[in-house]
């Protein structure tokens, strides 16, 4: 196999997802190219603070146009659960095409690894400078159990989240193993410190992020916690288990290729920690700064400064039923000529976003400015995304050959493969001609009863500016190389199941809401801060 027919499958490897043929020729291949090699390894370690969180991973509609530092999302976005539902493969690969996208905005890197290095030492950067002007904490609590060793480093807590690192031994020296949020943390004071409104599935951890660890038993990472509802205190954390990461057959030389072990394997244990919390007010300047995108009004009603992140405040209001406009990517926010950028991966905090009253209302996150107290910022914007509705709809029979082709918008659509489960899996691909209008399709399955839910797994292709086109996968890290990206889907790998799970889902068409495109700006908003 060549290099790049190996590394289109990563991903596949990773998940298990192929069979066994296809697994061999990838593991040869991996056996004699050190280059594809070193590549597996580097994404199987930005995988492993991804994939334990998938049930907290909320991807809203058109995630695969946010792109290098355009990126922006909103949780109305969030609330078209039926758009471009993505599996986690696709996730690990989107994440990466964000956080690479964002790091490499003022450095250069030869590969993920290095990159990921440099995210790791600008956590720490920053978590000293927190300590040097007396906000953060340096903590080192320790607590063993069954051969494990948990230490909190560091905290650092405002009015916007409360940021937790720590690392996680295997004195042993067998295996390595990470926090899952989701199975075995508990926060054992959430109901007085914290306002859940009786949520038993509440929890103030909302994220984390995995750091770069030059040992093999030596797990590093960061979580994202909630503000609490007191000023100071405690946060009373409580570990029963961690997951295990494994290796793969390709870590020959055991280092830094760790992946969680998809089974849940877990060492149970008993870690308790009483973290001092003092929060940090922000600095909250209320503003009114209007302009327009394409017709429709934008209003920016407020720039927050916290100690860990910069929020930026806006609601917009569509004048164009036809192209609706989903959302606002922004390129970055410049004070005293320096620019930083979209913040809303590494910074913990995801944002919020409502609609009333016809108008949409979002949060634009960046790094902190908090130190340097600004006066005024200058906002650069990056690109919208419309979404337009052309609706069509075509039939579909799973008992006849595949595959079956249709045309929209002059463009052929095909579905491949159906297979009938549970799930039911359908691979679909698009084609990609010079003359194609849309980006990414909205679309769903239905079945005789039209029940269905879904997740879709999307690749593609990049193209830029000039027309030159990138394979997705292949080329996620060189996105800051590219001027105006726009993702094209090609290829969709589906899941689908009944609502009801009496019975397997069918599918007897596949209904076309419309598409989404990209429109760039290259427009500069100044805002006076008072």
């Amino acid at each position: 196999m060549r290099c790049n027919d190996t590394q289109e499958y990563f991903i596949d490897y990773l998940e298990g997802d192929m069979g066994e043929t296809k697994r061999k020729e990838i593991e040869n291949h991996l056996i004699e190219c050190e280059s594809c090699k070193e590549e597996m390894k580097e994404l199987q370690q930005i995988v492993t603070g991804i994939e334990s969180e998938s049930d907290l991973i909320q991807v809203p509609d058109g995630f695969m146009n946010k792109v290098s530092r355009k990126v922006s999302n909103t949780q109305e976005s969030r609330r078209k659960v039926n758009k471009h539902r993505v599996t986690m493969g696709l996730v690990a690969t989107l994440f990466l095409t964000i956080f690479v996208g964002t790091a490499v905005a003022t450095n250069s890197f030869a590969s993920v690894k290095d990159w990921w290095k440099d995210l790791s030492n600008k956590q720490n950067e920053e978590m000293q400078g927190y300590i040097d002007h007396g906000i953060g904490e340096r903590l080192n609590l320790e607590a063993e159990s069954n051969g494990v060793k948990v230490t909190i480093t560091n905290v650092v807590a405002d009015d916007i989240q409360t940021l937790i690192y720590y690392e996680i031994e295997d004195q042993k020296k067998e295996n390595k193993y990470m926090i899952n949020i989701s199975d075995g943390l508990k926060i054992a004071n959430q109901d007085q410190n914290w306002i859940s409104e009786d949520d038993s599935s509440y929890s103030p951890v909302t994220n984390s992020l995995s750091l770069y660890s030059e040992s093999d038993y030596i797990f590093k990472g960061r979580l994202g916690v909630s503000p609490m509802s007191i000023e100071e205190g405690t946060i009373q954390l409580k570990l029963s288990k961690l997951e295990k990461l494994k290796s793969t057959p390709v870590d020959t030389e055991g280092s830094q290729s760790s992946v969680p072990s998809g089974n849940d394997e877990f060492i149970e244990g008993d870690w308790r920690f009483d973290i001092p919390v003092k929060k940090y007010p922000s600095i909250v300047h209320d503003i009114k700064v209007e302009t327009k995108i394409e017709g429709n009004p934008v209003i920016f009603d407020k720039v927050t400064i916290a100690p860990t992140i910069t929020i930026v405040s806006y609601r917009y209001t569509n004048e164009n039923s036809d192209k609706n406009m989903e959302y606002i990517n922004f390129d970055s926010l410049e004070s005293k000529g320096k620019r930083i950028y979209d913040n809303q991966i590494f910074g913990g905090y995801n944002g919020s976003g409502w609609s009333e009253g016809g108008w949409n209302s979002s949060e634009a996150t960046f790094e902190s400015l908090y130190f340097e107290k600004p006066k005024n910022v200058r906002l650069h914007m990056g690109s919208a995304i419309f979404s337009i509705k052309d609706q069509a709809r075509f039939a579909i029979d799973a008992s006849k050959e595949l595959p079956q082709t249709f045309k929209y918008l002059g463009n052929d659509i095909s579905i491949d493969q159906i297979g009938i489960g549970e799930p039911t899996k359908i691979v679909m691909t698009e084609e990609l001609n010079p003359k194609r209008t849309y980006e990414m399709l909205d679309y769903h399955f239905y079945d005789k009863d039209g029940q269905g839910s879904s997740s879709d797994s999307v690749d593609g292709h990049y193209i830029d500016k000039d027309g030159k086109k990138y394979k997705g996968f292949e080329n996620f890290y060189r996105l800051n190389d590219l001027e105006q990206p726009r993702f094209f889907s090609t290829e969709h790998h589906i899941e689908l199941s009944r609502d009801d799970k009496k019975e397997h889902f069918v599918p007897v068409g596949i209904e076309i809401e419309g598409y989404t495109i990209t429109s760039f700006s290259n427009q500069i908003i100044e805002i006076p801060l008072k």
